[in-house]
C-alpha cells in the first residue's frame, strides 16, 4: 500500500498536476444522526440522501491526521446549507473548511494588560514591560511565518475534504472475472455521488485473479483526483492488493466529464498589520497610596501600650468568629477581628483565659457552640458580666418572619432554621435569663441575609432582608448590632478588620467605657468611613437596643 496517500495541489495555477486520493472513511455514525433527523424532510425530497448525509459525517475522525484540524461545526455549516437548499459546492466547501481551519491557528492577543505587582518596584515592572513588548514582536513574527505554512496546508487538507464530502469513498460492485483476457469486470460508484455509476475494467492475472476475488470484499479501492490549479476531475481508480496497486479503467466513461473547475478567492494571506497593543493598567492594589496605611496592625500597636487592667473572676467571654463557612461565601476579616476581641477583652475588661469561651472557624461549629453555652450559662453566678461576640453571618429566615439566625461554620444556610437554638431570639433569651447581672454583646452581623454584598441564602439576591425584631431582658442585657436590619455588614480592607468591630475595639482600648458613649463614636465611626470606602449603597449604621446606661 502506498505510504503516502495524500498528494494535494497548491491552490495557484501551475505548470505540474497533483494527485489527491480518496479512499478513507469511518463508522463513527452517532455524530452523522443528529444531522440525518435534523434534515429528514429535506432529504426525502432532494437529490441529497440519508447516504450521502451519513457520509459526511462518517469521514469525522479526531483520529485521522488529515481530520482532527476540522470540528464537527465545519461539518454542520456545510450540512445547514444542503438543508435549506443554498448552492453548495465544491467551491464552497473548500472555502468553509479554510476558513475554519485558520480559525484554529492562536493569533497573538491584540490587547496585553500589565499590572505591577504589589511586591515589585517600579524600576522592575518598567523592565518587565520592556521585556514583554520584545517578546511579544518575536511572536508577531512568528504568526506571520507560521501562518504562511499553515495556510498551504489549510489548502491542500480542504481539498481532500471538499472531494471526500462531495464524492466519497468508491466502492467496487458486481466484479466478474473474463479468463480469456485476463480482466475484471466490475461498477464502480461513490457514496456521496448517487447519480455516478461506471463500469471499470481491472487487469488481475489468473494466477492472482482467485485469492483477489476471494478478498474483494476487504479491498479498498483509491480514488484518484488531479488538480491542475485551475479544475480537478477523475483521474484514476486504484485497488491496492498484496502490496501492488491493479488499476481499474474507464469503459464507459470520458475522464473529462469529471471535470470541475475550482475558482478559489485569492484573499488568503498574512495580516502584516498585526500588533499586540500592550497595556500598562493599575491594579487594585495600587489605588490608593501604600504610604497612607497604617497597616494591619493598628489594634495591635494600640493595645500594647494600652494598660493592663484587674483580672476579674466575675466576668465571661463568650466569642463566636466564622470567616471560613463550608456551605456559603466566607467574611474577610472575620477570623482576625475575633482574635482581636478577645485579646481586648482580656486585657482591657479584665477576662482570664480560663473564663473566656472561644469558637472561631471549624470550632464555631453547632455542636461546640451549644456545648459552650451550656457550659458558661452553669457557671455563671448573680453579678457576674457577660461579655458576647458574635461575628458571622446573620439569616433572616423569610418561612418565619424573616426571624434571625446565626449561622455556624458547619450549617448550610437554606437548613439554618432547623436548629432553633441558633434563631437570635434563643440566644438572647438564654443570656438575658441567666444568673448573669449584666450582659454586654456586640453582634457584627446586620441579620440583613447580605455580607459585603454578597446574599447568603442560594437563590436570593443581595436585597438586605429586615430581620424580625428580637427581644430580651432590657434592663440588665444591652446589644450593638453592626447596622440596621437592611445594611450590609463590611470589612475594612484598609485595617484587615470587619469595619464594626474595629471602631468598637478601638474604643474599648482607648478606654471608652460606657455604653452610651462606646456606642456613639462607634456609630459616627462606622458611618463615616463606609461612606468614605463603599458610597451611598453601603452605608452601614450600627444600632443599640437594651440599656444604655450600663458600664463595661
Amino acid at each position: 500500500m502506498l505510504k503516502n496517500l495524500l498528494l494535494l495541489a497548491l491552490l495557484t495555477t501551475s505548470l505540474f498536476s497533483y494527485e489527491i486520493i480518496i479512499n478513507k472513511t469511518n463508522n463513527d455514525k452517532s455524530k452523522a444522526q443528529e444531522l440525518i433527523n435534523s434534515c429528514e424532510n429535506f432529504w426525502a425530497d432532494s437529490k441529497y440522501n440519508h447516504t450521502e448525509s451519513k457520509h459526511i459525517y462518517n469521514e469525522y475522525d479526531a483520529k485521522n491526521e488529515i481530520m482532527q484540524s476540522f470540528s464537527s461545526d465545519v461539518l454542520s455549516r456545510i450540512m445547514k446549507k444542503k438543508c435549506t437548499q443554498e448552492n453548495v459546492n465544491l467551491n464552497s466547501i473548500v472555502s468553509i473548511i479554510i476558513e475554519e481551519y485558520l480559525k484554529s491557528i492562536p493569533k497573538p492577543p491584540k490587547e496585553l494588560k500589565l499590572e505591577k505587582d504589589e511586591f515589585e518596584t517600579t524600576a522592575e515592572f518598567n523592565a518587565r514591560v520592556e521585556k514583554t513588548k520584545k517578546e511579544q514582536s518575536s511572536i508577531v513574527t512568528k504568526y506571520q511565518k507560521d501562518y504562511s505554512k499553515e495556510t498551504l496546508k489549510a489548502k491542500k487538507r480542504a481539498m481532500k475534504k471538499a472531494l471526500e464530502m462531495t464524492w466519497g469513498k468508491p466502492t467496487l460492485t458486481n466484479l466478474k472475472y473474463d479468463a480469456d483476457n485476463g480482466y475484471f469486470v466490475a461498477d464502480i460508484n461513490f457514496e456521496a455521488k448517487k447519480d455516478f455509476s461506471k463500469k471499470v475494467a481491472i487487469k488481475v492475472s489468473r494466477k492472482e485473479a482467485r485469492s483477489f476475488k476471494q478478498k474483494f470484499d476487504t479491498l479498498k479501492p483509491q480514488a484518484i483526483f488531479d488538480y491542475d490549479g485551475k479544475s480537478v476531475k477523475l483521474k484514476d481508480i486504484r485497488v491496492p492488493y498484496k502490496k501492488k496497486n491493479y488499476m481499474a479503467q474507464f469503459t464507459d466513461l470520458s475522464i473529462d466529464d469529471t471535470r470541475v473547475a475550482v475558482n478559489l478567492k485569492n484573499d488568503l494571506h498574512v495580516d502584516t498589520n498585526i500588533n499586540t497593543n500592550i497595556t500598562v493598567v493599575q491594579s487594585e492594589v495600587s489605588t490608593f497610596d501604600a504610604s497612607n496605611l497604617t497597616n494591619f496592625s493598628e489594634l495591635d500597636k494600640l493595645l500594647s501600650k494600652a494598660k493592663q487592667v484587674k483580672t476579674d473572676r466575675k466576668k465571661w467571654l463568650f466569642v463566636v468568629g466564622v470567616e471560613k463557612y463550608q456551605y456559603t461565601d466566607n467574611i474577610s476579616y472575620a477570623k482576625r477581628s475575633a482574635e482581636m476581641f478577645v485579646k481586648t477583652a482580656q486585657k482591657r475588661l479584665g477576662v482570664t483565659k480560663s473564663n473566656s469561651y472561644v469558637m472561631i472557624n471549624e470550632k464555631a461549629s453547632q455542636a461546640t457552640i451549644k456545648t459552650s453555652m451550656k457550659k458558661l450559662l452553669r457557671r455563671v453566678k448573680k453579678g457576674d458580666t457577660i461579655y458576647f461576640y458574635y461575628n458571622g453571618h446573620g439569616v433572616p429566615v423569610p418561612s418565619l418572619k424573616n426571624a434571625p439566625f446565626m449561622l455556624t461554620a458547619d450549617t448550610e444556610p437554606d437548613f439554618v432554621a432547623d436548629e432553633k437554638f441558633f434563631s437570635l431570639q434563643n440566644i438572647y433569651s438564654k443570656l438575658s435569663g441567666s444568673k448573669a447581672s449584666k450582659i454586654v454583646a456586640v453582634v457584627d452581623s446586620c441579620f440583613s441575609g447580605v455580607t459585603d454584598g454578597k446574599a447568603v441564602l442560594k437563590g436570593v439576591a443581595a436585597t438586605k432582608m429586615v430581620a424580625k425584631s428580637v427581644k430580651f431582658d432590657k434592663q440588665k442585657m444591652v446589644v450593638l448590632t453592626a447596622g440596621k436590619g437592611n445594611q450590609y455588614s463590611n470589612g475594612y480592607d484598609k485595617k484587615g478588620h470587619r469595619l464594626f468591630s474595629f471602631f468598637v475595639m478601638k474604643n474599648i482600648i482607648e478606654g471608652k467605657s460606657d455604653i452610651k458613649t462606646l456606642y456613639k463614636e462607634t456609630k459616627s465611626q462606622t458611618y463615616d468611613t463606609s461612606i468614605e470606602e463603599y458610597g451611598d449603597s453601603r452605608t452601614q449604621e450600627p444600632t443599640v437596643d437594651g440599656n444604655l446606661k450600663l458600664r463595661l
